[in-house]
């Protein structure tokens, strides 16, 4: 049975290698659009319209169609994110059962950890490149819109998580205190 000290070093552990994968902007596959009936909104998409509840938000409106085409593109491209998850979470299980071993095997802890680094920065390598393909090919007025059509969905967003964790709901990582170590 692992000691409190040795869970937290763990838990921190897992914290530390998952940082970098955590801290990237996911990026959402195209929905199909649905058919408008009952619950479509205005653009055809749920009943809040837009992408994935974005709150009546169209994701870069100012930004012309074609350079709003051409970044949905360039988000869509840069390799395989459903095989790079896969190959994460199993460096990642391989991690915790290392961790969960009565003798930890620190080389293979490592190794498990360079390979969870190696798929993640390779993913977001293939990412970041596509990125910048499509930026070359929008004008300096997509360009701009799009700068500011950010700012603004990050401005937004922040206020959202600001009234997530006034109200208690996702974000807030107040809870009730953890239990008394066993002795």
């Amino acid at each position: 049975m692992m000691t409190l000290k040795l869970r937290g070093a763990a838990v921190l552990l897992m914290l530390g290698t998952a940082a970098p994968v955590l801290a990237q902007v996911a990026v959402p596959a195209a929905p199909a659009a649905p058919a408008a009936g009952v619950h479509a909104g205005p653009d055809g998409h749920g009943m809040r319209g837009g992408m994935r509840g974005m709150r009546g938000h169209k994701r870069f409106a100012s930004m012309s169609e074609a350079g709003r085409i051409v970044m949905r593109e360039a988000m869509q491209a840069g390799g395989e994110r459903a095989a790079d998850r896969e190959a994460i979470k199993a460096a990642r299980d391989r991690m915790l059962t290392l961790l969960e071993a009565d003798r930890l095997d620190t080389g293979a802890l490592k190794r498990a950890m360079d390979e969870e680094r190696k798929v993640a920065s390779a993913g977001r390598e293939r990412h970041q490149a596509s990125m910048l393909a499509g930026f070359t090919k929008l004008s300096v007025a997509d360009r701009k819109a799009f700068v500011a059509d950010s700012r603004a969905m990050k401005t937004r967003m922040e206020g959202r998580m600001k009234d997530w964790r006034g109200k208690g709901g996702p974000g807030d990582r107040r809870g009730p205190p953890a239990p008394a170590p066993a002795v």
